[in-house]
């Protein structure tokens, strides 16, 4: 008996020969790529500020219920003894 023979054209692993070709193409157009990094930035800023913008209670909001003292822009009311 001989030895095992594959029946395929496949080349062993061992037998292969590997090579990488270059590929030279044109540089990148900086001022292109600088713009279009700040229009996705301001878009992006927009959607998420209108994101936060629609979970925020409205200003002109005012719940006459609470006793708490109110707060405006983030500062405290000053508390009177």
């Amino acid at each position: 008996m001989g030895t095992y023979v594959k029946k395929t054209d496949r080349r062993r692993y061992e037998d292969r020969s590997f090579s990488a070709r270059a590929v030279h193409r044109d540089q990148a157009d900086l001022h292109k790529l600088a713009e279009v990094l700040i229009r996705l930035t301001l878009q992006e800023t927009g959607h998420s500020r209108a994101e936060r913008r629609a979970t925020e209670t409205p200003e002109t909001y005012s719940d006459r219920g609470t006793t708490a003292p109110s707060t405006k822009a983030g500062v405290a009311a000053p508390l009177v003894e």
